[in-house]
């Protein structure tokens, strides 16, 4: 059986990557201006958030160029959630084959990746930093959405 510690991080990081993904698609929503349907929709792909973000970079590139301040917020923004899921998907789908390592000054986790066939290494330390960036860039998230809007009551969007 997996350490606690392990599994309650591996929790942490799942649920933090779906308040990212969740954020991510309301940002898209609220600059299109799109009511909740749309959001919904979004969510119910696998991989829905990410991909309308990328249209979205697509549409204000377009509309403003590559020097404006938010297509590069964007694109930062994709770029960070790209890696923050990566990450998270390669360690949900990995499987624990030792526990700790004795000899590392850190307790550290063996996990092998059978997608990949390959042995990962992480510690907690590693799995606290994901969980800290996850929850940085659903906070980004937020503060681009008031870029397009401004602050909304949770739950609340226009109807447009």
């Amino acid at each position: 059986m997996a350490d606690d510690k392990f599994l309650q991080a591996l929790g942490e990081i799942t649920v933090e990557a779906s308040a990212v993904e969740y954020c991510v698609a309301y940002l898209v929503t609220v600059a299109r201006g799109h009511d909740k349907s749309q959001l919904s929709s979004t969510l119910k792909r696998v991989g829905g958030a990410r991909q309308q973000l990328l249209k979205l970079c697509d549409e204000t590139r377009a509309a403003r160029g590559t020097d404006d301040g938010l297509y590069k917020d964007l694109v930062n923004l994709e770029q960070r959630m790209s890696k923050a899921l990566w990450e998270r998907n390669r360690l949900v789908h990995a499987v624990e084959v030792l526990r700790l390592a004795d000899h590392l000054s850190e307790a550290e986790l063996a996990l092998w990746h059978p997608k990949t066939d390959t042995d990962l290494r992480v510690s907690a330390s590693e799995m606290d930093e994901l969980v800290r960036e996850l929850r940085g860039i659903a906070g980004t998230t937020l503060r681009m959405t008031h870029r397009f809007n401004g602050p909304k009551p949770t739950g609340q969007m226009d109807k447009s």
